[in-house]
């Protein structure tokens, strides 16, 4: 059984959150954790702007009640939390934290098998971009295989794993069959696209046999073009399918592709995406 965690914001839940985490844990018996999270950088930085900018003292009260009735928004919320999780059988430990959202998400990662988070999940006050710095953040500091769920949870039977030879793909590919690997035997095809005119998939018998010791049944879908836009379009029409990726945003050694290019893919993810970034690479 491998320990999974799930992020919620404290301040913005939804039930149908819910539902779409449910969509991935229910697919092999693991011990899940939400991670209820107030974030309180945010509010800092507020009260900080309001005093440097010479706002009224009128204003500044304003904030502070905004803030009691933000308390009282989480109060609520966590007791609407534990209700849903009920009703809907999903068996979890909810963990209350409060601190820097990604401090301490990154700090939870170091003692998890896999990070689940919402694909706009985002905690600072202003406007933020697409796909969040939160997100992109984390996926880039995170100690864990993380999991980038859409807004809306869709039926999932089976994964496509991204593969282009490198190492950062391959780590990605046994991260995940080792966290799912009843997934592995619903569906699995093997995604590759023809770079700079390489037809033949690298070192395909090496990914074959250690695929067989899972009882996989593959496919191969050969795709041409830039790899981040071919396996954009294929993963749109697959929201059924899990696509994996390795790795974000670290050395070029290791990323499958560059950040901007993953981040595209993320601002349209129609589907659940599951990204890995190996250490030392």
């Amino acid at each position: 059984m491998k320990k999974i965690l799930a992020v919620i914001d404290a301040v913005n839940f939804k039930e149908s959150q819910l539902d779409v985490i449910t969509s991935i844990t229910s697919l092999q018996e693991n011990a899940l954790t939400l991670l209820f999270l107030e974030d309180t950088k945010s509010a800092s930085q507020l009260l900080s702007a309001t005093s440097l900018e010479g706002f009224t003292a009128g204003y500044y009260e304003k904030i502070r009640e905004s803030e009691h009735e933000k308390h009282e928004l989480i109060e609520d919320n966590y007791t609407a939390i534990k209700k849903a999780c009920k009703e809907k059988g999903l068996f979890c430990t909810i963990k209350n934290i409060k601190g820097v959202a990604e401090d301490e998400v990154i700090n939870e990662s170091r003692f998890a098998d896999l990070l689940i988070i919402g694909k706009a999940l985002s905690f600072p006050f202003l406007y933020d971009t697409d796909p969040s710095g939160f997100v992109k953040n984390i996926l880039i500091h995170a100690e864990c295989p993380v999991m980038v769920l859409p807004e809306t949870p869709h039926l999932i039977n089976g994964v496509a794993l991204c593969y282009n030879g490198t190492y950062a793909s391959m780590y990605a590919i046994r991260e995940f069959a080792a966290l799912f690997p009843a997934l592995l035997l619903k569906h699995t095809e093997i995604l590759y696209v023809c770079e700079k005119g390489e037809k033949n998939i690298p070192q395909k018998e090496h990914l074959q046999e250690y695929l067989k010791t899972y009882d996989t049944h593959l496919s191969y879908k050969i795709l041409n073009g830039q790899a981040d836009k071919a396996i954009q379009e294929y993963l749109d029409e697959k929201t059924n399918l899990i696509g994996t990726f390795g790795a974000y945003g670290r050395s070029r050694v290791s990323r499958f592709f560059s950040s901007s290019s993953a981040d595209n893919i993320l601002r349209n993810l129609k589907g659940p995406v599951f990204i890995t970034h190996p250490s030392g690479h």
